[in-house]
């Protein structure tokens, strides 16, 4: 049996894409405030204090596998941090206009509307990549941890199918799967 390394977290997400980034700094804000409502007397319970909230994530940095671009609707990200812009999001620019077109084989026309689900305007044009970069350094700010190159390998239950945690993968590992000489096994 592979002796391995016990990594204790409140809280666990597995990989760092954009929602489970934003995900963490929501809760790390949600307890912080659910802490002070407490210490002014606005709130009854205990306080959470400090827990331990991380993200594994496989790539070798924050955003190494999140390729595309994307239209960013501001409001869950205004909700999430109202001072985004002068927090330094990466923005690479607003949508100004939108127009529809029908394309045919040999032509393309232009449609006088606009279905409104495809409406941008005065949304933000982004890296996927740079917005993840930005989230994980908010994070790290937060006291969030984030673990690169820990892929989520499995996930671990108790004796009444209670999940427990993650087993990060093993490294060093030859094509049939046995260890090599600079094994490393996975962190639970």
């Amino acid at each position: 049996m592979i002796e391995r390394e016990q990594l204790e977290m409140d809280v666990v997400f597995v990989g760092a894409g954009p929602a489970n980034l934003a995900a963490a700094l929501h809760l790390k804000n949600l307890i912080k405030e659910h802490d002070e409502l407490i210490e002014r007397g606005r709130r009854a319970g205990k306080p959470l204090g400090n827990l331990e909230i991380g993200i594994i994530e496989k790539g070798a940095n924050i955003g190494a596998h999140i390729l595309s671009g994307a239209v960013v609707d501001p409001i869950a990200l205004r909700e999430l941090m109202p001072d985004f812009l002068e927090q330094g999001c990466p923005v690479d620019s607003t949508v100004e206009s939108d127009t529809f077109w029908y394309l045919t084989e040999n032509r393309a026309f232009a449609s006088p509307i606009t279905p409104p689900p495809l409406k941008n305007h005065g949304k933000y044009i982004i890296s996927l990549s740079k917005m993840c970069e930005w989230l994980g350094e908010k994070c790290e700010e937060a006291g969030i941890n984030i673990f690169p190159e820990f892929p989520g390998a499995e996930i671990i239950y108790d004796e009444n199918d209670r999940v427990l945690g993650v087993r990060t993968g093993d490294k060093g590992i030859d094509k049939e799967g046995k260890p090599k000489e600079n094994f490393e096994p996975g962190v639970d």
